[in-house]
This record gives structure tokens, C-alpha cells and sequence, in this order.
């Protein structure tokens, strides 16, 4: 018996390791857990998406719902089945994050809200299962985000050549 608990303690202590962790690394993470789709036409240098973000709280701020969204257009793309539409990433993938992290942790404090705008009117708040799913229709300055995210080095332009 004593043989077996000298083998399961390197496990437990492993697993309590684990778990403070991920605990500590969504504390440092304020990113909710969203979806994107697109939610038809925008005006001329927006895209019109439609965000669901999924929260123990159905109080999610405008603010964050705004955030969910930028974040969205620019690493994850949306694509909607009813509109047919679909949109690649602005910034490519998950990797450009990563590598200008000090660039999109300042980003992310203030600097998004300048390109996106919430359609009054659209906030829907519903119970899905333990939590709530809100959805927001929101409109992004898809093409002043692109030109800053150039300007700033983070993206490559069209006239870079190849």
C-alpha cells in the first residue's frame, strides 16, 4: 500500500501544480470566450459581425464585448452561412499575437475601442446552460485598422511586394 501512495504523490502534486496555473493564467488572461459570425454589410471599410460572448455574468460590459470582437477580426477571420460571407484574419493567425505581444497587450488596454462601434439595439442576453451567451452586433473600421496595424509594423501592406 505504501508502495502504491509513493507513486501517486508525484501525480497529485503535478495536478495541484496544474491546476494553480491555469487558474493564475486566466486571472492574467481577460480575454472571455467568444464566437464570431458575420452579420451581413457593413458601410464601405467596416465589417458588420455579430459577437457571442459566453460569461458566468450576464452583465458583460460594452467594453468587452467590443474587445472580444476586435480580437476576433484579427486573429480568428468569421464567415456567416446566411450572408455567404467569409473573412480571413487581418493579422494572419494566433502566431502574430505572440510575436508583437508587447505591441497587443498595450493595444488591448484602450487603443481598440477606436475601431469598433455597437449597433444600438442589437445586445441580446440568453441562459445557456450555467451561463449566459450575449451577442452584440457590432460594426469594425476594418480598413483604419489594417493602415494602423501597417504603419505600426505588426502587418505587412499590399505594397510590400512579395
Amino acid at each position: 500500500m505504501k508502495d502504491i501512495l509513493k507513486i501517486f504523490k508525484p501525480l497529485w502534486v503535478l495536478l495541484i501544480f496544474c491546476l494553480c496555473s491555469s487558474s493564475l493564467y486566466a486571472k492574467d488572461n481577460p480575454m472571455l470566450h467568444y464566437e464570431i459570425e458575420g452579420a451581413g454589410t457593413g458601410a464601405q471599410g467596416t465589417y458588420l459581425i455579430k459577437i457571442h460572448v459566453f460569461s458566468k455574468n450576464k452583465k458583460v460590459s460594452e467594453d468587452e464585448v467590443a474587445k472580444c470582437a476586435v480580437h476576433g477580426v484579427l486573429f480568428r477571420g468569421f464567415s456567416s452561412k446566411e450572408f455567404r460571407q467569409r473573412q480571413k484574419p487581418i493579422a494572419g493567425s494566433a502566431l502574430v499575437e505572440q510575436q508583437h505581444e508587447d505591441f497587443f497587450t498595450e493595444f488591448f488596454k484602450t487603443a481598440y475601442l477606436n475601431y469598433v462601434q455597437a449597433v444600438q439595439g442589437s445586445r441580446v442576453v440568453t441562459k445557456v446552460g450555467k451561463q449566459y451567451r450575449v451577442s452584440v452586433v457590432m460594426s469594425v473600421a476594418k480598413d483604419q485598422l489594417k493602415k494602423d496595424l501597417e504603419a505600426a509594423g505588426i502587418i505587412k501592406g499590399l505594397n510590400n511586394g512579395f
